[in-house]
């Protein structure tokens, strides 16, 4: 059965590709509403060196729909709803990084314990004009902390760049995702300012799931040189005392603080560099993470929609975890195929290296598909 569904699921990646493009035809409804969908199936085999682990491969496809409503130049609907079948590597990965930071089959059922399925997104924006290069923006509804915290132009999506989790955001951040709360954003000039309030769940073993409040608040600025756009971003962030600590009659908050920057050196090349730090007082995996790497642009060999990326993580064990440190390297190359879709060739290295001086590492090779309108 296993087999079956991993052809299957091998199947259905091929379709999205080449017959989803053809098929494709929603844009623009009107200058007032507008639709958009991806359809991204991923295939992984993991070559896993980790004893009493076997090799694996798996596959997964996710639907993602996009509804946006702009009733007014300052005001603002959104939508978002994913469906999946498949939950490729993550079901059995032995890391503590997932090979795949997309939101699977089974993190579209019961989101964050709230009895809500494959609704992941539904707020308002109301933008107030100040003045001419001054805007307030104050959005509400269920929402994503990490379109608005650790963002960053060239490792920050899954479906489109790179694929570890370690890459895409800093886990020891704990950005919260597909709940309650509110989002000010201040943008002055080529400064901006983010302040953001989340309640939400974590399941939290035999307690089932529990309720917290997270708190960010982001600061950036937006560089323009003769080389290109860069952007620059420090945040901090905290939530109630919630979580156990090594001595389990006790909880504590989460909190730290971290940078996240992007920089165009022209019109082939960019680079990234974030940092993040995390108090340890509550039970964590990680309290350190540093990550960087280049992007390289399609217009080297003619082609500006294809794109290289080049990423290394490095994550440091907390006080209480198992773990020493963490390593995770990854590449990928992604070309468009047609003006609807595009595939990526992805190649992951992570290593686990424990404190019992024991170490766990392997590669995982996988190809990703889209088909988007």
């Amino acid at each position: 059965m296993q087999f079956r569904q991993s052809v299957l699921l091998k199947m259905i990646c091929i379709f999205s590709v080449i017959f989803i493009p053809v098929l494709a035809g929603a844009y623009d409804i009107n200058e007032k509403l507008a639709v958009e969908g991806t359809l991204t199936g991923v295939y992984q085999y993991g070559d896993f060196d980790v004893e009493g682990v076997d090799d694996a491969d798996r596959g997964a496809v996710v639907f993602d729909l996009g509804v946006n409503f702009h009733p007014t130049e300052s005001d603002e609907f959104q939508a978002t709803l994913s469906f999946g079948a498949g939950n490729g590597l993550n079901s059995v990965n032995p890391f503590s990084l997932a090979p795949y930071a997309d939101d699977l089959e089974d993190d579209l059922k019961d989101i964050n314990g709230r009895n809500r399925d494959y609704l992941l997104e539904a707020w308002y924006k109301h933008t107030f004009k100040l003045s001419e290069n001054i805007e307030l923006g104050l959005t509400g509804g269920i929402i994503d902390a990490t379109a608005y915290i650790d963002d960053n132009n060239f490792a920050n999506c899954e479906c489109s760049q790179f694929m570890n989790e370690a890459l895409v955001n800093h886990r020891n951040v704990n950005l919260p995702s597909y709940d309650l709360g509110g989002v000010i954003e201040l943008n002055v000039s080529n400064f901006s300012i983010r302040a953001l309030a989340m309640n939400t769940k974590f399941e939290s073993g035999d307690d089932g799931f529990t309720n917290y409040n997270y708190y960010a608040l982001q600061a950036g600025y937006k560089l323009a040189t003769a080389m290109g756009e860069g952007n620059y971003r420090l945040y901090g962030f905290t939530t109630n005392e919630r979580f156990h600590c090594p001595n389990e009659r006790e909880r504590d908050n989460l909190q730290g603080f971290g940078i996240s920057a992007d920089q165009k050196l022209g019109d082939i090349l960019g680079v990234f560099v974030r940092a993040s730090w995390q108090d340890d007082e509550a039970v964590i995996d990680h309290d350190i993470i540093y990550s960087g790497g280049i992007n390289i642009n399609g217009n080297l060999w003619r082609r500006e929609n294809d794109e290289i990326g080049i990423g290394y993580a490095y994550l440091n064990g907390a006080c209480a975890s198992d773990i020493d440190h963490t390593i995770a390297f990854e590449t990928y190359a992604k070309f468009q195929i047609s003006t609807f879709s595009d595939v990526t060739l992805d190649v992951q290295y992570i290593e686990d290296d424990m404190k019992d001086n024991d170490s766990r590492d392997g590669f995982i090779y996988g190809i990703r598909m889209n088909a988007y309108f």
